[in-house]
C-alpha cells in the first residue's frame, strides 16, 4: 500500500518529507565501496520505499567514496524527478570554495540529475574558511544546482556564523539526535532551530535498531500504551516536535513497512515531554560525530 508520508514546512517556503530514506552505510566498507555489497538488494529497497511512498533519499559524496550516489542513481531511474527529494553533502574536508563548487557537479553526474533538493556541508572543518564555504553554496543555489542550503553536524554557535555568511538561508542540520542521543537540546540547537526557521533532521533515529527492541521498561510501556511498535514510538516522538525531520537507513523491506508504522498515530503531549524529560540514561554528547 502506498503510504502519504507529511511534509513540513519552514516560514520560509522550505518543504520537506517529515521520513526519508538515508543510505549509510549502504555499499559501505572502512569509507569506500565494499565489493561484497549486494548492490542489487540496496537498490531494490529504495525502489520498494518509493513504490510505497517514499520521495526523500539522503546520501554524500562520503558514502563509499561516491559510490552510493552512483547506486541512487540507479535507484531512482525511470520515477519522476520532480516528484523526488534528493539530498547529498559534500565532505567537511572538502569544503575550500572550488572543491564545493566541483563536489557537487561531481554528485550531479554521478546521480545523473541536474539539481540536488538540499545540499549540505557534512561537517565543520576548521582547515577552510566558512565563509569561503557558504560562498561556494550560495552561488550553487544562485547557478540553479542545488534548490536550498544545508548543514550537518553543526553546533548551534556554528551554525550561527555560517548563517552570518549566507544569502540564502540555511534551511536544515542534519544531526545525530534520537531518544537516547540528545546533544541538540542541551546543547542549544534543537531549541534555536525551532525558533529560527531551521528544520532539524534527525540521523540514526533507532540508534542502529537498537531502539526497536530496546528491552527498556519505558519505551515499553509506551508501546503497550498506543500499541505500537517500539520502533514506530522512537521515530514518532522525533516528528511530532516542531522543526524535526528524520530518516534511515535499511535494505531490508520489512524494517521499511515497519517504520512506515510511525506515521499512522499520535503521542499524547504528556508523554512526549515524559519521553522529553524522564528517559533514563540519556546521553548527552554524540557518540559518532558531535556537534562542532
Amino acid at each position: 500500500m502506498k503510504h502519504n508520508i507529511p511534509t513540513k514546512t519552514l516560514k520560509n517556503g522550505f518543504e520537506m518529507p517529515a521520513l526519508g530514506i538515508g543510505t549509510w552505510p549502504m555499499w559501505w566498507f572502512a569509507g569506500f565501496r565494499d565489493p561484497d555489497n549486494n548492490d542489487d538488494r540496496d537498490i531494490s529497497a529504495i525502489r520498494y520505499a518509493l513504490d510505497n511512498g517514499f520521495t526523500a533519499i539522503d546520501t554524500a559524496e562520503m558514502y563509499a567514496w561516491g559510490y552510493s550516489e552512483t547506486l541512487v542513481q540507479g535507484a531512482i531511474s525511470g520515477y519522476h524527478r520532480e516528484k523526488l527529494f534528493i539530498s547529498s553533502k559534500v565532505r567537511g574536508d572538502n569544503c575550500s570554495y572550488q572543491a564545493i563548487k566541483n563536489a557537487c557537479k561531481n554528485s550531479l553526474k554521478r546521480m545523473n540529475i541536474e539539481y540536488i533538493d538540499l545540499y549540505y556541508i557534512h561537517w565543520r572543518d576548521q582547515s577552510f574558511s566558512l565563509q569561503d564555504s557558504m560562498k561556494a553554496m550560495n552561488e550553487l543555489v544562485d547557478e540553479g544546482y542545488i534548490r536550498y542550503i544545508g548543514v550537518s553536524n553543526f553546533s548551534k554557535e556554528t551554525l550561527i556564523e555560517a548563517q552570518s555568511y549566507s544569502k540564502h538561508p540555511i534551511v536544515a542540520n542534519q544531526v545525530h539526535y534520537n531518544i537516547i542521543f540528545r546533544e541538540p537540546e542541551t546543547s542549544g540547537l534543537l531549541d534555536y532551530c525551532q525558533k529560527n526557521d531551521v528544520m532539524l533532521v534527525a540521523w540514526r533515529p533507532l540508534e542502529l535498531w537498537k531502539l526497536a527492541n530496546s528491552g527498556s521498561r519505558f519505551i515499553i510501556t509506551l508501546s503497550v500504551k498506543y500499541q505500537q511498535r517500539q520502533s514506530a514510538i522512537a521515530l514518532n516522538w522525533l516528528m511530532s516536535q516542531k522543526n524535526v525531520t528524520t530518516l534511515f537507513k535499511s535494505s531490508n523491506t520489512e524494517h521499511i513497512d515497519i517504520n512506515l508504522e510511525s506515521l499512522g498515530f499520535d503521542i499524547g503531549s504528556s508523554d512526549l515531554l515524559h519521553i522529553r524529560d524522564d528517559f533514563p540514561s540519556q546521553i548527552h554528547v554524540s557518540d559518532a560525530v558531535p556537534l562542532g
